[in-house]
């Protein structure tokens, strides 16, 4: 039975944490829109995004947890620049084709979900209170 007590509970704590992970994703592009520098992979930062899906029981019911992973969006811009220290043998400099405001987008609407789902939370709590209140009245 506790997870009917405390299920929704365990929906906003998950929601809230995939919201977490994607604020800490657009930041980091943030931290990374126009980098040149090549990595292990020869290739600059590659934009990262956050993809959601929600977890399964054994049934195929859904839980209303959400799972979240993080994937690579490699998408890069070219420019002709033989004077900058990360250009190639041709002149060209690679770097991250992260869009700043689409960036600033998704922390906002990432922060506003994470508001929404700890104000549910917070909800649950004054109900659970409420109910013991009733229980402490009727005994």
């Amino acid at each position: 039975m506790p997870d009917a007590l405390f299920g929704g509970f365990d929906i906003s704590s998950s929601a809230m944490s995939a919201e977490r992970l994607r604020m800490t994703v657009a930041a980091e592009n943030l931290a990374n829109a126009d980098s040149t520098r090549r990595l292990a992979n020869g290739l600059p930062y590659a934009r990262q995004r956050v993809v959601f899906s929600s977890e399964l029981d054994q049934a195929g019911q859904l839980t209303g947890k959400v799972l979240s992973e993080v994937v690579a969006s490699p998408r890069y811009d070219n420019r002709h620049d033989p004077t900058h220290p990360d250009a190639d043998a041709n002149g060209v400099v690679t770097s991250s084709a992260i869009d700043p405001i689409l960036e600033m987008v998704d922390l906002m609407t990432a922060s506003k979900s994470y508001d929404a789902n700890a104000n549910a939370s917070r909800g649950l709590l004054r109900m659970h209170e409420s109910a013991l209140r009733l229980g402490e009245i009727q005994g």
